[in-house]
């Protein structure tokens, strides 16, 4: 297979690394498979100190000049991937049901300021489904509220601080976890009622591309009259209620392929094909030994045209024009950050009425 497309292929890839230490093949993934982007979590690292260290490390076993996606999912509250050392900031909820935009707003800099110092450059928030379930549900405080009104007002402000520092945001999870309460972690959820879903959930990711989103994850979530296949893998959603809908040209991206029954139902090679298919342009996937054997599989369906070539054509596209936009680089990065005075600022947030 030409070797281009390989590498093409690759550059659509983020790969999930919830692992203390990195392995061969997640080096050869990187450097070999030119893999697109990475996730990380707490589970490698300790200090900002180290989160800095692991950050350079990934960076210099990239050699393609074709630098990496660093992403973190960094929404505050309960879903907080910075050290111990950095004090934990207020949940979405706690923002929204204060009333307290000026604590967001402060708490988005801090929070996409870190980022920035750090090399991180895509963050998986903020989460723009309507919580209309109990505060402990999949969403719960992770969500800004019960109504489009609330998501939108303390939501999107957090997209735009992101973006302002050079950060990816990517809003999630697309098209509304708010109408089901079951947690798309262990099973597939399903969105019955429509005309809701088009009134309000649908409707805040409408104004986040309206005011500039420019990536977006869809969800592990089946939408009644819309076939058997959640939306990370059917076309029809994606193409419905995102592509014609909104005429979003930004990049869509998978919730992890691995979260869930997905590749019980369908195995992974064909969540992998299901997804391309369907019109995402970065599958999230958290690592498991043997992946390279999986991505072989992959460029083969890819080499015999059962995966259309002009859809990781496109991707790859977009995903570079994106990474050359954002500024995206392999430049090693110092830790010049000042921790006393971070949680110094962070302590100040509880004191804003």
């Amino acid at each position: 297979m030409n070797r281009d497309y390989r590498n093409r292929f690759g550059q659509m890839i983020i790969l999930g690394l919830d692992l203390e230490e990195l392995n061969e093949e997640v080096v050869s993934l990187i450097r070999d498979y030119k893999i697109g982007g990475v996730i990380i979590y707490k589970k490698s690292y300790h200090t900002v100190d180290d989160m800095i260290t692991y950050i350079n490390r990934l960076k210099k076993i990239n050699e393609s000049n074709i630098p990496l996606f660093i992403a973190i999912d960094q929404e505050n509250g309960r879903v907080n991937r910075f050290p111990p050392e950095i004090k934990r900031m207020a949940s979405a909820l706690k923002i929204a049901k204060g009333k307290n935009l000026e604590m967001g707003l402060k708490s988005y800099e801090i929070t996409a300021s870190l980022l920035s110092s750090i090399g991180v450059n895509m963050n998986f928030a903020p989460v723009l489904d309507i919580n209309r379930g109990s505060d402990d549900s999949i969403i719960g405080d992770r969500g800004y509220g019960n109504s489009y009104q609330e998501v939108v007002k303390y939501g999107l402000p957090f997209m735009k601080k992101l973006t302002d520092k050079g950060i990816i945001s990517v809003v999630k999870h697309f098209p509304g976890h708010g109408l089901s309460n079951v947690n798309s972690h262990y099973a597939i959820p399903k969105i019955n009622e429509i005309d809701l879903m088009e009134k309000e959930d649908l409707q805040v990711f409408g104004r986040a591309i309206e005011d500039g989103c420019e990536a977006l994850m869809v969800g592990h979530l089946r939408v009644k009259g819309c076939g058997f296949k959640p939306a990370t893998i059917n076309r029809f959603i994606i193409h419905k209620y995102l592509i014609d809908r909104y005429n979003y040209q930004g990049l869509i991206i998978t919730d992890d392929l691995r979260m869930n029954l997905l590749r019980t139902i369908y195995g992974m090679k064909r969540v992998i094909k299901y997804s391309i298919m369907a019109g995402n342009n970065l599958l999230v996937i958290k690592y498991h030994k043997g992946d390279t054997k999986l991505y072989d599989k992959i460029f083969k369906m890819i080499e015999s045209g059962e995966i259309k070539r002009e859809l990781i054509d496109d991707s790859y596209n977009k995903i570079r024009l994106i990474k050359e936009k954002y500024g995206i680089s392999n430049e090693m990065v110092d830790n010049k950050i000042d921790i006393l005075e971070v949680n110094r600022m962070i302590d100040e947030l509880s004191k804003i009425k």
